[in-house]
């Protein structure tokens, strides 16, 4: 059976289910691995770090293909929050970003 080209063929509805099943699992594993990496890189005990020091973090540089698009799965989530809609490099290096609570609150 010769590999499908996904670019010329349409998937089936199972393979569409199961690619989208892959995305949703990866995003969630994104999305909990960024609640770790929060509590990893700022102060011990606190619930929070800039997006300056979770962008130049070296692992999580290596961890995520895009990271300003986990923190906006994470923030929608209600699992994050931060000012604003999205975070630039530079621009945005001292937004904080805390970890909300499993009440919802920071």
């Amino acid at each position: 059976v010769k590999p499908r080209a996904w670019s010329l063929v349409k998937p089936s509805i199972i393979e569409t289910k199961i690619m989208a099943d892959e995305i949703v699992n990866r995003v969630n594993v994104e999305t909990e691995q960024l609640i770790h990496d929060i509590n990893r890189i700022g102060v011990p005990g606190t619930p929070h770090c800039t997006f300056g020091q979770l962008f130049d973090d070296d692992h999580a540089q290596q961890y995520y293909e895009a990271l300003v698009g986990t923190l906006k799965s994470a923030k929608k989530r209600k699992m994050i929050n931060f000012k604003g809609q999205f975070l630039l490099k530079g621009v945005h290096d001292h937004v904080m970003i805390s970890i909300v609570g499993v009440d919802g609150t920071l």
